[in-house]
């Protein structure tokens, strides 16, 4: 990334800083969208929770390419002083800035680890050869041809987005520890700056740290289970809770719970109720949450989805699925270029109305929860007259959802 490209980013992301934090409160968000001319983009936003400063990046391709969240994550490395620690989960790779950042920092003398998803064992991309310069590096390439690192599926791979510092600073240049960045964003350009795509760094959450990286080690030592079942709740493995978010990893074993019904079904739906969907993909391999979601329109939860596209153009979404979901009375609408995998929700928890952001790398697949290293991020709840977390994510939703195409049962796969 040129220098010039990289203040542009900076600009954007501080400017948008402003914009975000004075969103009005969403106390009980209509039905329909706004309209597009209506909607404020989001780059960037802050908020504190359980006493943890937390950022959200954002990037949005409708203006051409957005480096908004690889330029935080630059800015996280470059910032990381000698003696720190860094560890890396990498997708796939191929912007050449992110790779020469974590050589640069090695070379100042903090120790730098990464994992990358096996298939970068054979690119040949400038970045994949920076990476190879590292002291600690692995590809994953399991013993069934697959790429992930715990799991032992032929089809399985390595997806989590994640980096772990010890020491970094904040985009207010405050130094702090124990410093988790994670989302859907991949470090190339097709699913990094090309797409819709959140980022979300949380600062101090020593319990979420450690937790993370003890993931991160059972990826780097390939630890594997039995039916490729990592996360178990009863053994307490692959689940890592904390007061600014709680994470869980896959795989989980088929046949299971699923890791996202289980953390939203506390949510006791009701006329207030608004769930907003921005995913990837969505297949017949989630019937819980395809489940969940249409009990929570039978007793009058107001939904909206925007999901990505197909390389045919259509939506990224089984027809069956697609079928049931619009029956139940559930907006969705296709956009290009959504590689997003959140969903933000308003409602009853308990006693009291919350506001809550669920991110992480899941699609709302099969692959995800069975056979790929994911993670699924709960973050804690925001409640009163500020909810800028949830707001900066609301707004995110509909710079999608706004300028997507309406679908309808006539219309698959939604083209147009």
């Amino acid at each position: 990334m040129t220098m010039g490209r990289v203040g542009a980013a900076i600009r954007r992301t501080l400017a948008c800083c402003l914009v975000a934090g004075g969103l009005s409160p969403l106390v009980s968000p209509p039905r329909v969208a706004p309209a597009a001319t209506a909607t404020v983009s989001v780059s960037a936003a802050s908020a504190t929770l359980a006493g943890y400063p937390v950022w959200a990046h954002f990037t949005d391709p409708t203006a051409g390419r957005d480096y908004t969240i690889l330029t935080e994550l630059q800015r996280l490395i470059d910032a990381a002083p000698a003696g720190s620690t860094i560890r890396g989960a990498i997708h796939s790779l191929s912007v050449d800035s992110i790779a020469d950042a974590l050589l640069r920092a090695q070379s100042r003398g903090v120790t730098v680890t990464v994992i990358l998803d096996g298939k970068n064992a054979a690119s040949t991309d400038s970045a994949v050869a920076t990476i190879k310069q590292l002291s600690n590096y692995q590809f994953c390439l399991n013993s069934s041809g697959g790429h992930g690192c715990i799991s032992t599926s032929a089809a399985g791979d390595m997806h989590t987005k994640l980096f772990t510092f010890t020491s970094t600073t904040d985009p207010n240049g405050v130094a702090r520890n124990n410093v988790v960045w994670s989302g859907s964003s991949n470090l190339t350009y097709a699913t990094g700056p090309d797409a819709f795509n959140n980022a979300i760094t949380v600062y101090g959450d020593a319990a979420l740290a450690a937790g993370l990286n003890a993931n991160f080690t059972d990826m780097w030592n390939r630890r594997h289970y039995s039916g490729n079942d990592y996360y178990d709740a009863a053994s307490g493995r692959g689940y890592y809770q904390a007061a600014a978010a709680d994470a869980y990893a896959s795989p989980e074993g088929v046949g299971q719970t699923d890791t996202i019904v289980t953390r939203l079904n506390d949510l006791t739906p009701d006329t207030n109720c608004r769930l907003r969907v921005a995913m990837a993909s969505v297949t017949t391999g989630r019937p819980e949450i395809v489940d969940l979601v249409t009990r929570f329109r039978a007793a009058t939860c107001k939904v909206w989805m925007v999901i990505g596209t197909n390389a045919d153009g259509g939506i990224a979404m089984s027809q069956s699925v697609y079928n049931e979901l619009l029956d139940a009375g559930v907006a969705i609408r296709r956009q290009d270029k959504v590689h997003d995998k959140f969903f933000v929700a308003y409602g009853k928890y308990g006693s009291a109305y919350q506001y809550r952001v669920y991110t992480g790398s899941q699609n709302w697949t099969q692959d995800a929860l069975n056979e790929n290293d994911e993670i699924f991020v709960k973050m804690a709840p925001e409640s009163g007259t500020t909810h800028p977390l949830y707001d900066a994510y609301y707004t995110h939703f509909n710079d999608a959802y706004n300028y997507g195409v309406t679908c309808s049962k006539s219309s698959f796969p939604c083209r147009s």
